[in-house]
């Protein structure tokens, strides 16, 4: 049963991985967009910071004071990307929620 506890430790940070990328891909777009200089340090900013998502929370703040303009296909590569970071969410659920099933069964075999 560990080696599932495993599989399910792995499918949580696939998740992880593509909900950070698929954040940075978004800042960096929405950065690019705005006119902001730098976006891909906006971009690697926003994922990084000591809670997570202090650098998301600063460039969000930060960002109000430019306004955007967005073509019909950067608001697609948008919502595609906000799609995709929804399964990188459900990745990290759905892992959480078995990994935790299976721990609990190992837990009642001891």
């Amino acid at each position: 049963m560990t080696w599932l506890t495993i599989v399910f430790v792995f499918i949580i940070l696939l998740g992880a991985v593509n909900l950070s990328y698929q954040v940075y891909k978004i800042t960096e777009l929405d950065a690019r967009c705005r006119g902001l200089k730098h976006p891909k340090f906006w971009g690697i900013f926003s994922i990084g910071g000591n809670s997570g998502s202090g650098g998301l929370l600063l460039y969000l703040i930060g960002r109000r004071k430019y306004p955007i303009t967005m073509n019909e296909e950067e608001r697609q590569t948008i919502e595609s990307r906000k799609k995709k970071a929804g399964v990188g969410l459900a990745f990290i659920a759905v892992g959480a929620v078995f990994m935790i099933i299976t721990i609990v069964s190992i837990q009642g075999n001891i």
